[in-house]
């Protein structure tokens, strides 16, 4: 299933059922034509079923829009799958799909505006409320003439985010759950501090929060617009807490998820998941290698595994919420992807719903099931990294990615200039407005020349590496300035001189300690840091090189720091650091990784 992108972020969903998407850049269909289709749609699904809309009243008196399809025939009271979402549910092709597929296997699917979005009343917010809400959903659902007390969820990103806020509270009729791409669910939990994707490392991530906020911010249902604007122009805005503001005019929350990041009395009350969350709930957790919350889903599937053995984490080969579109288009970014390694995701989620709901079958799937890109096969695992995976550990020395560190001590240095930021290639990137831009693994060739990026390369592989794990760089700095940041890339160096993106990630150095206690940075003092570039499984073929690269900036996926130590939302003046890396002698720089041993290549 394809989740489809403008320069919003949203483009009201898939082309799914009959549902037509309006022109680019407008975040309504048009009101008649959304009609006649969602009643073609309805008048297609497989079997026939009956279609009621309610008002679901919530504790504090909000009634939330609520659409109930139930198939007519099979069972008088049937199991529940329950959908919940800000995009409208009539308009959204995915949670279309979900009624397609699970109406066509005898469940009653309740789909349901999130507060304050499309035709429920009250406020919205992400998400100080989405648990309690889901709590009273599944109060009434249960209560229905035509409902068991047996309930799933299913759902990417915002639903499936969602999902995990309502597995905290352990609901006794949440009895299922498969949440996709919905790492942005964390919050201050194992030390994450992610709350909706919109941070990495400390970082908000521009292209991504500025394109959200700007085209689905809207708080009440009279405000689900998306203003025209010049996305390479606005994601430069300055300072970066007025980028949404300047073009709605109603109020959204991108400025308090700016302003709460440092703040636990404002944070902790989003609703985000905290190392005091318990889950009890059977989980299939979805995400992709590119997706920019898949270091958090790891998190998440490691905190809801810890007492549920019915947990599991398939990784696809993709991008957020584009887990088939690889196999149909035979590749992800520039890395191909063989056509006949896809599996039936659908096939897949319903067998796990029947098992659960239903009671119906086996579900045989391992604890993990991740994508190898480069070899195109499926890893399973009763564990992360795999069982028989070793750590590998590369060190930094002069322009080289070696096995031993350098004897003697050696420094390296560049400038990172917030006016003439490095560009972000590829990654985890969404929604900048600019139709030539592109998301996943994508050569970095292009921007290798640039003076304030530093290059460590291998040697030449002369047999498969093969890295499937999360990867660490552990990097002793210093600077010049009060705070600044650092992306580190990996990539994968082909003879051709293509330097391919493995993995990346990202620190905000006022955080080198945890985010919950930011210190500036003395001049010129060195300091260990440690840069998370997430998980991976990916095959580096023989004759190939490993390349690391450092860099002060990733311009507009990642928010610029004004290096100067203030408050980097509130600032409009850039100042320039000089960051230098040291490695050899009494500091040490180094990559670890985790990577198959060479008897078990391809195994």
């Amino acid at each position: 299933m394809k989740r489809l992108f403008f320069p919003v972020m949203l483009c009201l969903g898939l082309v799914a059922g009959g549902l037509v998407l309006t022109e680019p850049g407008r975040a309504l269909l048009r009101p008649i034509k959304h009609v006649i289709e969602f009643r073609a749609f309805v008048a297609g699904l497989p079997v026939e079923s009956d279609l009621a809309e309610y008002k679901v009243e919530m504790p504090d008196g909000v009634h939330l829009a609520t659409d109930v399809y139930i198939p007519t025939g099979g069972a008088a009271r049937k199991p529940v799958i329950l959908v919940r979402l800000p995009y409208g549910k009539r308009l959204y092709g995915e949670a279309l799909h979900w009624v397609r597929l699970f109406s066509a296997h005898d469940y009653a699917v309740v789909v349901q505006d999130m507060r304050g979005r499309y035709g429920s009343e009250g406020v919205f917010s992400p998400y100080p409320n989405e648990g309690k809400d889901g709590v009273a959903t599944l109060d009434w659902i249960v209560k229905q003439p035509w409902a068991q007390d047996r309930v799933g969820t299913i759902g990417c990103s915002a639903l499936g985010e969602a999902q995990i806020l309502l597995a905290a509270e352990r609901h006794p009729a949440h009895r299922a759950m498969i949440p996709m791409g919905a790492g942005g669910a964390i919050g201050t939990a194992k030390g994450a501090y992610g709350f909706f994707g919109f941070y990495e490392g400390g970082i908000m991530t521009l292209a991504s929060g500025f394109g959200w906020f700007l085209g689905q911010g809207g708080k009440t249902g009279d405000a689900m617009h998306a203003p025209d604007v010049e996305y390479g122009q606005a994601l430069k805005t300055l300072p970066v807490i007025n980028a949404v503001s300047r073009y709605r005019e109603d109020d959204t929350d991108f400025e308090e998820l700016l302003s709460g990041f440092d703040d636990p009395a404002v944070h902790d009350s989003w609703g985000y998941i905290s190392d005091a969350d318990r889950f009890d709930v059977p989980s299939l957790m979805v995400d992709t290698w590119y997706d920019y919350g898949i270091g958090f889903s790891f998190q998440l599937n490691q905190m809801i595994g810890a007492a549920n053995p019915k947990t599991h984490l398939l990784v696809a080969p993709a991008t957020h919420c584009d887990m088939a579109g690889p196999f149909r288009n035979g590749a992800v970014g520039d890395v191909p992807v063989a056509k006949d390694a896809a599996i039936p995701f659908d096939d897949i989620y319903l067998g796990f719903m029947d098992h659960q709901l239903k009671g119906k079958g086996l579900f045989s799937f391992p604890r993990f099931q991740t994508y190898m890109l480069n070899q195109d096969r499926w890893l399973k695992s009763q564990s992360w990294p795999p069982e028989t995976a070793q750590k590998r550990v590369f060190y930094l020395g002069g322009e080289t990615l070696g096995d031993a560190p350098p004897t003697n001590a050696q420094t390296r240095s560049f400038r990172s200039d917030p006016a003439d930021p490095v560009p972000t290639v590829g990654g985890a990137i969404c929604c900048t407005g600019d139709p030539e831009s592109r998301a996943g693994p994508l050569d970095q060739s292009p921007i290798e020349d640039r003076k304030d990026l530093l290059l460590f390369t291998s040697d030449l592989f002369e047999q498969p590496l093969e890295i499937a794990g999360p990867l660490m760089a552990h990097l002793a700095v210093s600077t010049d300035v009060p705070d600044t940041d650092l992306v580190v890339r990996l990539s994968d160096v082909s003879p051709d001189g293509r330097s391919v993106l493995i993995q990346e990630g990202a620190l905000r150095l006022r955080y080198r300690n945890g985010f919950g206690v930011p210190e500036l940075m003395q001049p010129d003092q060195i300091y260990q840091v440690q840069v998370s570039l997430r998980h991976i499984a990916y095959q580096l073929a023989a004759g190939h090189k490993l390349r690391l690269h450092i860099a002060g900036s990733s311009f507009p996926r990642l928010a610029r720091n004004m290096n100067t130590g203030g408050d980097p939302n509130l600032e409009s003046t850039p100042r320039v650091a000089n960051i230098t890396l040291h490695s050899g002698g009494r500091f040490d720089s180094r990559v670890e990784m985790f990577v198959m041993p060479a008897d078990n290549l391809g195994k």
